[in-house]
């Protein structure tokens, strides 16, 4: 488990989400720690089958 350098509070336990962005490589997220501190973190996208989507018709549709 990795821990924020400054304090120790785990990283897989983010205090405040400050932004999330999707790119090209994967998913950036920037984080403030509970002491302060300000993380940036990449979840790059990992090679697979692309999950579908699921799509939802307005009220009163037919088909």
């Amino acid at each position: 488990m990795e821990e924020c350098p400054r304090c120790g509070w785990p990283e897989s336990e983010a205090y405040e989400v400050l932004s999330r962005h999707l790119t090209s490589e994967g998913v950036v997220t920037y984080t403030r720690c509970a002491c302060g501190e300000v993380q940036v973190r990449v979840r790059r996208f990992e090679p697979g089958r692309a999950a579908p989507m699921h799509r939802t018709r307005p009220s009163g549709a037919s088909g």
